[in-house]
């Protein structure tokens, strides 16, 4: 019940944002606002204001604010059109504030959860002559407790010894590295048990959760992540049968990997221990800034897909359902999590909107750009015909997604225990 509310505050909180972004710079422009609405109609809640009308709508699909910026064609608003283009562009851009607020207060306040790894050679990319198994007890005389104490000594001496414990006793083992790419010459074990499943893809709608220990592929035994990675990767995409161990039951799923940028994944990550890190105000700050633009570009290369390999996205995309049920399975990780979610879906519904598409915010800008190029506003026809075409588009645009969410819902191989 906890994590179902706080999907619905966070879900509200990037709606919230982005409309008090329009909101806050029509007022600044002095655009009217006859309605600021949280929710679409029929609203629940209406609060009449000396200026504006405050709402509450009974769909919880987002929200909007009603103002007059000049595009339909049938009205002259006098603020010029610049004024009126940040209105239009603040929404997506309060997102954006948004979602380096919610980084920054995880980084700083909360703390970030950071994978701890062990300094037992797993298998493969091994340099430096041990076994699989063997554990890095120390490097240069200092003790190394994990694979990134490991990786810290040996890059403050490119050269030199280490100890290591094997099955016959303790080793010495003289390393030299090149070049940073080559430390520490080994990838550490970790064993084949899930941390997370990600919903909409593969292995969740297969059914396997967190906890689960991955026992075989396609029959054959597995021991380590590396190992099951390696599977996946030589399948080219087909049908594959995963043996799990949940409650001291052999469990089976059925699944297909997908391609994700040109490597096939199932869609888990895992199961490490972690340590919480908080980083100072300055670090945290130019940290959450860096992880804001840099999803930008990684959304905007996704929605980039649609041209390029639009099977991939329709397969990674969501929508309400979607959306509610990331946040809940994030919420219940702890806040930092959440917060992180919720960050992550705010810098998509700003790049959703920024589409140069009629009905958001994306296609309102490109028309008052014209205007202002052109210094002549779109003729009442001319709107209509691109509201129509952009509103078939958003229309098509939400059957697929829902038909997507609905599917997932349908068609999900449910085990016992889930």
């Amino acid at each position: 019940m906890l994590t179902a509310l706080a999907a619905i505050a966070g879900f509200g909180a990037i709606v919230f944002f982005h409309e008090l972004g329009h909101f806050v710079a029509a007022r600044i422009s002095g655009l009217p606002v006859e309605r600021f609405s949280i929710g679409f109609p029929p609203h629940i809640v209406k609060i009449k204001g000396p200026k504006t009308e405050y709402c509450i709508g009974a769909i919880p699909l987002g929200g909007y604010v009603k103002v007059d910026l000049g595009t339909s064609g049938e009205t002259s608003p006098e603020s010029p059109w610049y004024l009126r283009l940040l209105t239009a562009a603040c929404g997506p851009l309060f997102n954006l504030l948004l979602a380096a607020m919610l980084f920054f207060i995880v980084l700083a306040v909360v703390g970030q959860d950071i994978s701890v790894f062990s300094n037992v050679v797993g298998p493969g990319g091994n340099t430096l002559g041990l076994a699989e198994g063997d554990t890095v007890l120390a490097v240069n005389g200092a003790v190394t407790a994990d694979f990134s104490s490991v990786v810290s000594e040996m890059r403050s001496a490119p050269a030199g010894g280490l100890l290591a414990g094997t099955d016959s006793g303790r080793v010495s083992v003289d390393y030299s590295f090149a070049g940073e790419e080559d430390i520490p010459g080994f990838v550490p074990f970790i064993p084949p048990v899930i941390g997370e499943s990600i919903i909409g893809l593969p292995a969740y709608e297969a059914g396997m959760r967190a906890g689960d220990s991955v026992v075989a592929v396609d029959g054959t035994p597995v021991s380590s992540w590396a190992d099951m990675l390696a599977r996946v990767e030589e399948s080219g995409g087909s049908e594959m049968n995963f043996a799990f161990l949940r409650d001291d039951s052999i469990y089976t799923a059925r699944l297909e990997p997908m391609e994700i940028e040109g490597r096939y994944r199932v869609g888990v990550v895992a199961m490490t221990t972690t340590e919480t890190l908080r980083y100072p105000v300055p670090e945290a700050l130019l940290y959450s800034v860096k992880a804001s633009l840099g999803g930008t570009v990684m959304i905007f290369r996704t929605l980039a897909m649609v041209f390029t390999r639009p099977e991939e996205l329709v397969a990674m995309s969501g929508g309400p359902i979607f959306v509610a049920e990331t946040l809940d399975q994030e919420a219940g990780k702890g806040l930092g999590r959440l917060l992180e979610a919720v960050a992550g879906i705010s810098l998509a519904v700003m790049c959703f909107n920024l589409l140069p598409i009629p009905i958001l915010d994306g296609g309102q800008m490109l028309m008052l750009l014209y205007e202002g190029v052109t210094r002549k506003r779109l003729s009442g026809r001319a709107f209509q015909v691109v509201q129509q075409v952009g509103l078939l588009l958003i229309l098509l645009l939400f059957v697929l997604i829902m038909w997507r969410d609905i599917a997932r819902l349908f068609l999900r191989v449910n085990r016992p225990g889930l």
